[in-house]
């Protein structure tokens, strides 16, 4: 659900660029996502022939999310994935038919027939193909391997610039199948099986995706995360904690607290050149880009970059949006578990977290999309600045 405020920050720097609805260079060449920003990213990265990415049409799309249609959930859907019945001496592979593996709260489907609807995956290979988009990457983590790995699509003449780190870099299209991967949460959609191996969400390992954007050479970087700048108070136990509270967690550690080092690393190193210019000669800045380069330093110049992160407590939010529009809502006991006390004014804890992961609905898209347009506003001088460099 959180990838609804990503959509918000592109659309209210669109706006504030004067390029809806023009035609032009897109906004963007490069794009990198992990976890829920895939699928932003596949999308944008399939509308570059447009100079606002067709925003528009992204914003539709998570305005009209129906999270009972869009995720299928019963108390027997924890067996989803497996063949309900094992025939003695007879080999029964789920991935023959599936796709998929393991265990899983929801049903993959719905969220894939909305992919292949929204998402025209051919015209994402061909903005590749004509170099108007030059690299597409999502990252996806390795089960067996224990491993970050990132798919990248990359037109011709482009290369990745060798790093020594372990991430794993497949050349590859990037397609619905590598996008359910990225995005499948552990027990919440089963692994995603893509040449014989097993994927799933790489907010275990890749949350922030900058280094795969310097690996190609970007020139400057916009980093929309899902990281606010305040966090949620602890607080105190007033019982054992529940399995709900338990997920909460566990979706807390994997997507909410990840690896920012990259994008500290960049910022560091911007401010390193920056002090630099102001103490030696520009021949000498040239040597020790040259330098830093031969050493496989990245970013090994400096690289203009726009960070966004959400203003407000998301799982604040949503904990409003609980109480103030589905209090007469018909969700199901299923539904009514998983948010059960999420909504609470006195305790807002991880069963708000949780929800404002899971819960895609269009009505809670549309709150974080106002705080990501709202963000976005905000910075209007630095957006304005950033894109005229």
């Amino acid at each position: 659900m959180r990838g609804a405020y990503q959509v918000g920050v592109i659309d209210g720097i669109v706006e504030l660029l004067g390029r809806r609805g023009g035609a032009g260079e897109p906004l963007f060449n490069s794009f990198t996502g992990s976890s829920i920003g895939a699928i932003n990213t596949a999308y944008l990265a399939a509308n570059a022939d447009r100079a606002d990415h067709r925003i528009d049409g992204l914003v539709r799309l998570w305005n009209n999310l129906d999270a009972t249609q869009v995720l299928r959930l019963s108390p027997s859907s924890l067996l989803w994935g497996w063949p309900r019945l094992r025939v003695p001496c007879r080999r029964q592979d789920v991935t023959i038919t599936s796709g998929y593996i393991g265990r899983s709260l929801f049903d993959p489907r719905p969220v894939q027939a909305l992919l292949a609807r929204e998402i025209d995956w051919d015209r994402l290979h061909a903005n590749v193909r004509s170099s108007l988009v030059e690299a597409v990457m999502i990252g996806a983590h390795d089960i067996q391997e224990g491993r970050s790995t990132m798919f990248a699509e990359l037109a011709a003449g482009v290369q990745l610039r060798s790093y020594p780190h372990p991430v794993r870099t497949l050349l590859e299209r990037i397609t619905l199948e590598r996008v359910q991967a990225s995005t499948a949460l552990p027990f919440m959609f089963p692994a995603q099986a893509i040449g014989g191996r097993y994927y799933m969400d790489s907010g275990l390992s890749l949350a922030t995706p900058v280094l795969p954007a310097l690996r190609v050479d970007a020139d400057r970087v916009v980093l929309i995360s899902l990281h606010e700048q305040d966090r949620l108070e602890p607080q105190a136990a007033l019982e054992y904690p529940s399995v709900i509270y338990l997920i909460g967690q566990i979706c807390a550690s994997l997507l909410l607290d990840p690896d920012l080092s990259s994008l500290q690393t960049l910022l560091q190193t911007n401010r390193v050149f920056t002090a630099l210019a102001k103490t030696i000669d520009p021949p000498q800045m040239v040597d020790v880009v040259q330098e830093f380069a031969a050493h496989q330093v990245l970013p090994y110049r400096p690289i203009p970059t726009l960070v966004f992160r959400p203003s407000e407590n998301i799982a604040l939010l949503t904990a409003a949006f609980i109480r103030e529009e589905l209090a007469g809502d018909r969700l199901g006991l299923v539904w009514r578990a998983l948010l059960r006390g999420a909504g609470n004014e006195d305790v807002v804890g991880h069963q708000a977290l949780l929800a404002s992961i899971l819960f895609l609905d269009g009505r809670l898209a549309t709150r974080l999309i106002d705080l990501g347009r709202r963000d976005a506003y905000a910075a209007r001088d630095q957006i304005v600045s950033f894109f005229a460099g």
